[in-house]
């Protein structure tokens, strides 16, 4: 039965609704304003952040070879000694005594070759004779030598620069062969052991610099140099050992500091997007690149892969060329296959100067 012709008027405006909502989302509101930014090819530099602990440049336990009582102690807790410095002696007496009779042996030996060597040239001594007198001279000097190798090893002495640790014993202690006496640290230079991952391996090599910080000295920055770089790689973590060496000549460094590595390896060239651009989906990356439609300017979303970071910039290795334009802002207006309109279009030089990379992102050289 038809509807009342008044009924009839009432039921348009709810059809219009209906027909406004069947149509697409672009079509009611007209393209979105985005802004956009034109894909260009920069300069990245690889910088590799690592964790590392500070080593002394040598280290070592000072003990002594041989078996008594010490006799005197000539160095301080922390104090810095030279090389060859006496440290800590042992009983002396007996070896002293013993050094004595050797040198007196000598002394005697070699005055009997004095007197023996013009008689033999006169025909008074047997040069048979006169080649024991040498032969026991030999002896004599032979001994002496043993002797005080045998002396010395009752003397402890510094092997290198450095500063000394805590003083383990006391004088009367009666020390064994491999007890500690102190430990002795060169800290003019200190190496610095940090991981990196195997993928890295190719951007390192000797001689290279890199920047450490650590929590102790917070302003401070401690430049070093890769000195050589392990030859195994760890089967588990897929790592690495890389070693630096930090001058540190205020010693203010001490083994076991933690510190902060950055490594600043060879920089290649590669297209960047402003960080925002991105849109990640769970393990991929999306951006929406602004293409010509057969109306006007659509955006096309696409799948993209991602490398280095760079400030706010992005390095994308997979899915965009150098020239397309990406939305930047807006694109929560946006919708794939939808029709925009770009309202501020930027590149990779404009946006560089208010990056978050203070020097921004270098141009590759067209040149």
């Amino acid at each position: 039965m038809p509807l009342p012709l008044a009924r009839s008027f009432r039921l348009i405006p709810f059809f219009c609704l209906l027909m406004a909502a069947a149509l697409p989302a672009h079509a009611q509101r007209g393209p979105a304003p985005v802004f956009a930014h034109t894909v260009t090819e920069i300069e990245f530099s690889n910088q590799i952040e690592a964790l590392g602990t500070v080593t002394p440049n040598e280290m070592v336990e000072l003990t002594v070879n041989v078996s008594d009582r010490v006799t005197g102690i000539y160095f301080d807790d922390g104090q810095r000694v030279k090389a060859g410095q006496t440290l800590l002696l042992l009983v002396q007496g007996e070896q002293v005594a013993r050094v004595e009779g050797a040198v007196a042996r000598v002394r005697d030996a070699q005055s009997v070759v004095d007197r023996m060597k013009p008689l033999v040239e006169e025909g008074g001594v047997s040069e048979v004779a006169y080649d024991q007198s040498k032969r026991d001279l030999t002896i004599a000097q032979t001994e002496l030598t043993q002797l005080r190798i045998q002396q010395k090893e009752r003397m402890l002495v510094a092997p290198f620069d450095g500063v000394l640790g805590f003083r383990r014993v006391s004088k009367g202690t009666y020390l064994s062969p491999g007890d500690v006496v102190a430990t002795l640290v060169d800290d003019t230079v200190m190496k610095l052991d940090f991981e990196v991952p195997s993928i890295e391996i190719a951007d390192l090599r000797p001689g290279l610099e890199i920047h450490a910080k650590t929590d102790d000295f917070p302003s401070r920055d401690f430049p070093g140099t890769i000195q050589s770089i392990d030859n195994m790689i760890d089967p588990v973590t897929r790592s690495v050992t890389v070693r630096a060496i930090i001058p540190n000549e205020d010693q203010l460094l001490r083994a076991g500091t933690f510190m902060n590595v950055l490594i600043n390896a060879a920089s290649s060239g590669g297209l960047a997007v402003p960080e925002g651009a991105v849109q990640p989906r769970g393990p991929k990356n999306f951006v929406f690149v602004v293409e010509e439609g057969d109306n006007g300017l659509i955006s096309v979303r696409r799948e993209v892969e991602i490398g280095r970071r760079q400030g706010d910039f992005v390095e994308v290795t997979k899915g965009l060329v150098a020239g397309d334009r990406v939305v930047t802002d807006g694109v929560i207006r946006v919708r794939d296959g939808g029709a925009v309109k770009i309202t501020n279009e930027t590149s990779v030089f404009s946006n560089s100067v208010s990056g978050g990379n203070k020097n921004g992102p270098l141009p590759v050289n067209s040149q």
